[in-house]
């Protein structure tokens, strides 16, 4: 267990890492980045968030949500309305023209995970995915005062 304690950490955080400026290099194409694309993607599971919401789901500030929707609504990916219900909010929404993108993005993501996965059988790719998933609920439990 020592040896999983000094490197695990590590090497998860370094295939993020990769993970994400590689994505960034492909995505670079678009004019994204891929935490343009981590709301762009936020709001394609539950479109018309607030900007409050698309914080807490991105675990990052609203500020800098704020800066990230501003470049999406400047490439008219996305368009603030307000909330009928809070005249105060702002809810985000992905426009038409998203529709276009989100085959380039896929191709991108598609791309990134060959590079990423060259060589590892199916069955070891499986066996991953099922060790993280598993990983991740034990985690979420933690975090939700639930024991794992």
């Amino acid at each position: 267990m020592q040896e999983l304690d000094r490197k695990l950490g590590t090497l998860l955080s370094d295939v993020a890492r990769f993970r994400r400026i590689l994505f960034d290099q492909l995505a670079s194409e678009y004019g994204l980045t891929h935490v343009q694309v981590f709301v762009l993607n936020n709001l394609h599971r539950q479109d018309g968030l607030t900007q409050t919401e698309l914080s807490a789901r991105m675990d990052i500030g609203t500020v800098t949500v704020s800066g990230l929707v501003d470049r999406l609504e400047a490439k008219g990916y996305v368009e603030r309305r307000p909330d009928e219900n809070d005249r105060r909010a702002k809810r985000v929404w992905l426009t038409p023209r998203m529709q276009d993108m989100w085959k380039k993005i896929g191709d991108s993501l598609h791309q990134l995970n060959e590079v990423t996965f060259d060589g590892v059988e199916e069955a070891e790719l499986d066996q991953m995915v099922t060790t993280l998933r598993k990983a991740r609920k034990n985690l979420q439990n933690r975090l939700n005062g639930k024991d794992t």
